[in-house]
């Protein structure tokens, strides 16, 4: 991002650490749940950040809703949180310190399934495709992640596709097999109209 931050250190397998969470109990997980959040709200953590932030440095922090980095820069440190400006809204805001990317690493979690794409692999703004149950290939970028599904935008509008449909457009364009199913159009929570919709 910016000449201040320093430079990119090797991340952590993030696809094995969720093969390894895949195998957990559901109590595991939230044992495992009570720790994480312990570390990450503690003083001595959250005091070695702080030490290794600036007010107007650049730098990114993780937005859980799209899955992906967001640029932005310091406006002030606070006890808990930083207050930072985002570049892609302008927007202002205050941000726990643990979700500030301070040390550049890689958040995208390069693991795939062998038919489809991770949630987790997934962030708003990619561009992927899928084929309907003619065949046909349709591409568009990700406008929204849900539970089971994404929803992209592509040429006819927009569509519901679940997530073990999907390819990526860069990577050969993919192969999906199976039958697919497409109800007509459906609504949506908001005022946008889906124009169709391939689930498992």
């Amino acid at each position: 991002m910016n000449e201040n931050n320093p430079p990119t250190k090797p991340s952590m397998d993030y696809a094995q650490l969720l093969d390894a969470l895949n195998r957990a109990s559901t109590f595991d997980l939230f044992r495992l749940n009570a720790i994480i959040r312990s570390e990450l709200e503690s003083p001595e953590r959250i005091r070695k950040i702080k030490a290794a932030l600036t007010v107007g440095q650049k730098i990114s922090y993780f937005d859980i809703c799209r899955n992906a980095l967001r640029d932005c820069e310091v406006l002030r440190l606070n006890n808990k949180r930083a207050l930072v400006r985002d570049f892609t809204d302008g927007e202002e805001w205050n941000v726990p310190y643990y979700m500030l990317n301070i040390e550049g690493a890689d958040v995208r979690v390069n693991h795939e399934a062998q038919k489809g794409l991770s949630r987790h692999a997934i962030a708003v703004g990619d561009l992927l495709g899928f084929k309907d149950k003619h065949g046909i290939e349709h591409f568009g970028p990700v406008l929204r992640l849900n539970t089971k599904s994404v929803t992209l935008r592509v040429e006819t509008g927009q569509w519901r596709v679940a997530y073990l449909l999907l390819y990526r457009v860069l990577e050969g364009q993919g192969d999906q097999e199976g039958e697919l199913m497409i109800d007509g159009p459906v609504g949506h929570d908001s005022d946008e109209v889906i124009q169709g919709m391939l689930l498992d």
